[in-house]
């Protein structure tokens, strides 16, 4: 297990042990930073991804996702959360505008492309949750933008990243997803930004990938949509 920890002088705890590479990071460094940090270190042919607030159930299936990634052509493979509504453990992006305005739309109805044959519940899609398997020489090809404007929140600008060069899929492989720990009230205030640094991460993320606008839609999940737009 390799831990990428940024975490703030006075809250920093050790959990160095057997089998366990813990980084400890310049405080605040960020998000993506630390997710190359940890696949540096990778030289398996496979790596597993997770947030600090998801875990393993006794019936999810990592078994399951490296014989998909064995048996197929994809890249990446992610899981499902528990509790979460059926559609929102993937994702698909719709390409809207003309030559000189293009828009991503990321889309939950559609939510997947096609059933992976010989995988039951496993679909081609094009973003997906933070807890996935995927091939370590393809990610590493492709890497985590560790620029601060994605130090506090980022998540589909890796998806972004991966178009046309990483095959994804998503498969109803649940695990668990822990909201209410005694650390989620501090941990939200790092999780939760504020809307400057938002802000700081759409207009990044239009500038790198040269998008007019990318937007969520939430289908009958939510009632609004989000929008960011780039400005002349």
């Amino acid at each position: 297990m390799v831990i990428a920890d940024d975490t703030p002088s006075d809250e920093f705890t050790s959990v160095q042990a057997p089998n366990v590479d813990h980084f400890r990071m310049p405080e605040k460094t960020g998000y993506f930073a630390g997710r190359n940090l940890g696949l540096s270190q990778v030289s398996t042919e496979y790596f597993l991804y997770t947030d600090d607030d998801t875990y393993i159930r006794d019936d999810t299936r990592l078994d399951m996702f490296v014989s998909l990634l064995d048996k197929t052509n994809f890249h990446l493979v992610s899981a499902t959360f528990e509790k979460e509504p059926r559609q929102m453990f993937s994702s698909t992006l719709h390409v809207t505008g003309d030559k000189d305005h293009i828009c991503l739309l990321q889309q939950y109805e559609p939510n997947h492309f096609h059933e992976i044959p010989g995988f039951p519940g496993c679909y081609a899609n094009e973003i997906c949750m933070n807890f996935f398997m995927a091939s370590t020489n393809e990610m590493k090809s492709i890497g985590f933008d560790p620029d601060p404007a994605l130090a506090r929140i980022g998540h589909a600008e890796l998806f972004f990243s991966a178009l046309g060069r990483l095959r994804t899929a998503a498969c109803r492989n649940v695990i668990g997803h822990n909201r209410t720990g005694p650390e989620s009230r501090p941990y939200a205030r790092f999780r939760f930004p504020g809307e400057e640094t938002k802000s700081l991460k759409n207009k990044y993320s239009l500038f790198k990938h040269n998008l007019a606008c990318t937007q969520i839609d939430w289908g009958t999940t939510k009632k609004t949509t989000t929008k960011a737009k780039a400005k002349k």
